[in-house]
């Protein structure tokens, strides 16, 4: 095992993870089962929301491959990204496990938005701190995923109501074994380090 790996392995076992947190497996170990609905008491979601269960939670090394973008869920790296505003986009594979732990992952495309609400994202990063927020190739301005559940469609904008209500129907789902680990202490210093770990080692380009 590479020191890295060691290292890695180490950042997961500090920080009490539940037990849904599986060893090294394969990226296709589950078949993702699918279905379409909306948010009880959110406003116009109308079917824009993609829930999905049955997600592999193997920890599994590089490369990984997902069935949505960004990733919903499924196995993933065995470090989660740190929760907070970022500049560039971050590791995907990592991301995924930030999601497993109950983190809204808010990603948005930096030519639809403006500065002030780009400042408003900043602004919702540094009063959440469990929210994942970064730039994603997308068509659309915002894009907002949890685990197993995914809003995309529309033109939302930070300050919607849609927002909001997906954030708090969605964020430390109580379903989620490892709802509440934290997001901190593993990769990513905000806005714009993805790849650098808690002990100072940084993630090779293979986990990108």
């Amino acid at each position: 095992m590479s020191k890295l790996l060691c290292c890695l392995v180490a950042v997961v076992s500090f920080t009490a993870c539940g037990g849904s947190d599986a060893g090294p497996g394969t990226a296709d170990s589950a078949t993702p089962q699918t279905t379409v609905g909306t948010i009880s008491g959110a406003p116009d979601l109308k079917d824009s929301v993609v829930a999905v269960d049955s997600l592999s939670t193997d920890h599994v090394d590089p490369p990984v491959s997902f069935s949505m973008s960004p990733s919903f869920g499924g196995a993933h790296y065995p470090f989660w990204q740190n929760c907070g505003f970022y500049n560039i986009p971050v590791i995907e594979g990592a991301a995924t496990h930030s999601l497993e732990h109950g983190v809204v992952w808010i990603t948005y495309n930096v030519e639809l938005l403006t500065d002030a609400e780009l400042d408003e994202l900043r602004e919702m990063a540094s009063a959440n701190d469990r929210l994942l927020i970064s730039p994603y190739d997308q068509a659309d301005p915002l894009i907002l995923t949890a685990w197993g559940a995914q809003r995309s469609g529309g033109d939302m904008r930070p300050g919607d109501a849609n927002v909001d209500s997906f954030i708090d129907q969605w964020q430390d789902n109580p379903e989620l074994a490892e709802a509440g680990a934290r997001c901190s202490g593993a990769a990513g210093f905000p806005p714009d380090d993805v790849r650098t770990l808690e002990s100072g080692e940084v993630a090779p380009e293979e986990y990108i």
